[in-house]
């Protein structure tokens, strides 16, 4: 396993549909830990990011990213850091562009494909959404996203609800069909030869604990586990996630 090379780029990479905002704790408790550029942008149809008008696939968001990130640091590889729908385009730069990947931090997300039911459930997402102005239930999304409990729980609740109300049917639509076109990508992760983080929520109602556990064998890695935690680590849990991230932010 190679070393990451210091002063390396960290680009993160949104859950699905929230926009780069869901990364602010998470960058707000890092501070001096991310000594080169960090990168955030919003998927095809999401926050600022127009829609475009290839077909639904990560491999695209993969390759544009891998180009945007060397044209904007001049660094060759980055430290990939992904959450759920972040953590599937993470694993398409492994596949496509290799040498981009110094480090890889896999939060709340899993390698294998979709099963035919999660396919067909997409793609009624999809259609359902693609000619609305967004989301059709924010707050039921938002819920089903928030592990966390206790008294911080609504107004994350909220924080989700508000961002998700804030993405277009179509960017949705759009990330729906790219997501459900994945491929199962984990002999891609078994042959990343650089560090690995996983991480993996122990409230999480979206991503099965085997299949969060299948991933972190599959990286050779121990997953960390936060527990009282759901889908959205970073945001329910910054601090806890920045120290489970930090081996990919050192030399």
């Amino acid at each position: 396993m190679s070393l990451i090379p210091d002063a390396a780029p960290v680009v993160l990479l949104n859950a699905f549909p929230l926009d780069r905002q869901q990364w602010e704790p998470l960058i707000s408790v890092l501070g001096d830990r991310v000594r080169g550029d960090l990168i955030t942008f919003d998927m095809p149809g999401i926050g600022e990011m127009p829609l475009t008008d290839e077909e639904p696939g990560l491999e695209l968001i993969a390759d544009a990213a891998v180009v945007a990130m060397r044209e904007a640091t001049g660094a060759q590889a980055a430290v990939w850091i992904g959450c759920s729908m972040g953590g599937y385009v993470a694993l398409a730069v492994a596949e496509r562009w290799p040498d981009a990947v110094a480090g890889m931090g896999l939060v709340c997300t899993k390698a294998t494909a979709d099963g035919d039911e999660a396919r067909a459930k997409r793609e009624d997402v999809a259609q359902a959404v693609e000619n609305a102005d967004g989301h059709p239930d924010p707050n039921g999304a938002a819920e089903g996203m928030v592990g966390s409990d206790g008294p911080g729980r609504d107004e994350l609740v909220e924080w989700v609800a508000d961002n998700i109300a804030r993405q277009r049917g179509d960017g949705i639509a759009w990330g729906q069909r790219a997501m459900a076109a994945r491929p199962d990508r984990t002999e891609v992760l078994r042959g990343v030869d650089a560090p690995v983080v996983t991480v993996i929520g122990g409230s999480d109602g979206i991503v099965d604990r085997h299949e969060a556990d299948a991933m972190a064998q599959a990286a050779g890695v121990d997953p960390v586990v936060l527990e009282g935690v759901g889908h959205l680590a970073a945001l329910e849990a910054p601090a806890a996630t920045a120290d489970a991230l930090e081996p990919l932010l050192r030399a």
